[in-house]
């Protein structure tokens, strides 16, 4: 329907005319372990519907621009002229998800302010959670509306648990160490500000190892020492906040898909911010298959909740990978960083979304600052702990 599309092919069938075909892309290992995709081991895996599941070579040495993932679903324009390789022309753009806030009766964003941050939140030779201590300092100055910790709080990865070095369990080290910063946290805010916690699959403290990940109930919270006030969300997830559509996901899958990618001349060049980019148009917080060793615990089984609901003003995806901020497409793309980073302090972010008559609106409005879309009224900030 978006392209005009009288009916999709099926590429493993010879055709003498240029056809349209929709499918994942795979990758073919003869070792036990897939090997990375390159253009030399790019497949097409069908769907049952329109090629009963088998799987096409795909020659990509005429595309101008592409940038491919195993997993990635894809609308492929080309030929299969011999029936046992379909030669791509181009790799047409997914469309888009509609928006959450659609129509007149939306209403204009109201201006508010966020910190977001991720851990690991402690440094890697003590369980001391300095860098939460000064990330609590930086928030109470900063007085935000909102503000979200996104795990892991305490990690499994951790070197001193990790190797039996802790006398501590895991809901001691959170009871003592973190939730005193979060009742901190708590009364240095305003009462209307918003603080809440994201788990993490790497969290010891969640009875939940996997993505996605419920939200941690109250009870777990009060047995955990976490100071009313402060709340928690389910991993991802995706809210609305004055007017503005945020989706957060705690899973490092930039690192993952960093691995995997396979480009040529693609339209968004900054390569961190186009791995970014592949969540939204894939519409999914996971968009990779199969999963990588890294994040085993993908279960299948939920993936509905690891699509997105609606494209987000803002996505918030914590890596490893160098911070960034992006806008893209009137998407915030972020990276605030890890809190901590081995023995040093790392990174979050601030947010902030101002009011649209308080800027000057860009050609493409008319002189309207009413239709000025949320991200286009965001600021960002990458501060350093």
């Amino acid at each position: 329907a978006e392209y005009g599309i009288e009916a999709l092919a099926n590429p493993t069938y010879p055709h003498q005319d240029t056809v349209t075909a929709v499918g994942r892309i795979a990758n073919i290992s003869e070792g036990l372990e897939p090997a990375p995709i390159s253009g030399d081991t790019l497949f097409l895996e069908t769907s049952r519907r329109l090629g009963n599941g088998r799987r096409i070579a795909l020659d990509v040495r005429s595309t101008p621009s592409f940038s491919l993932f195993p997993g990635q679903i894809v609308a492929v324009e080309g030929k299969n002229l011999k029936g046992s390789e379909f030669s791509v022309s181009q790799f047409r753009p997914l469309p888009r998800l509609g928006r959450a806030r659609a129509g007149e009766e939306a209403g204009p964003v109201e201006p508010f302010s966020a910190v977001v941050a991720s851990g690991p939140f402690t440094l890697s030779d003590n369980l001391e959670y300095e860098p939460l201590r000064d990330l609590v300092d930086h928030a109470v100055a900063a007085s935000p509306d909102l503000v979200l910790l996104l795990g892991p709080f305490v990690s499994e990865a951790h070197p001193l648990i990790r190797d039996g070095q802790s006398d501590l369990l895991p809901e001691e080290i959170f009871s003592t160490k973190i939730s005193p910063q979060l009742a901190r946290l708590r009364e240095g805010l305003p009462k209307s500000a918003a603080v809440y916690l994201v788990p993490s699959p790497d969290e010891l403290c969640h009875p939940y190892a996997s993505f996605p990940q419920p939200p941690l109930t109250r009870d777990q919270l009060v047995r955990l020492g976490v100071p009313e006030g402060v709340g928690s969300l389910g991993n991802p997830a995706q809210i609305a906040v004055n007017g503005v559509v945020l989706a957060l996901s705690s899973v490092d899958v930039l690192f993952q898909l960093v691995k995997e990618e396979v480009s040529r001349l693609p339209a968004l060049s900054d390569r961190l911010p186009r791995l970014a980019w592949h969540l939204i148009e894939q519409r999914h917080f996971y968009p990779l298959a199969a999963p990588s060793a890294e994040c085993v615990g993908i279960l299948a089984s939920q993936d509905g909740k690891l699509r997105m609901q609606a494209t987000p003003d803002v996505l918030v995806v914590p890596s490893q990978l160098r911070q960034f901020a992006r806008l893209h497409d009137n998407v915030v793309l972020l990276n605030p960083g890890h809190s901590s980073k081995g023995l040093a302090g790392g990174t979050f972010a601030k947010l902030a979304f101002r009011a649209p008559g308080s800027i000057e609106p860009p050609s493409h409005t008319l002189g309207d600052a009413g239709k000025l879309h949320p991200a286009e009224l965001a600021s960002v900030d990458i501060v350093r702990i």
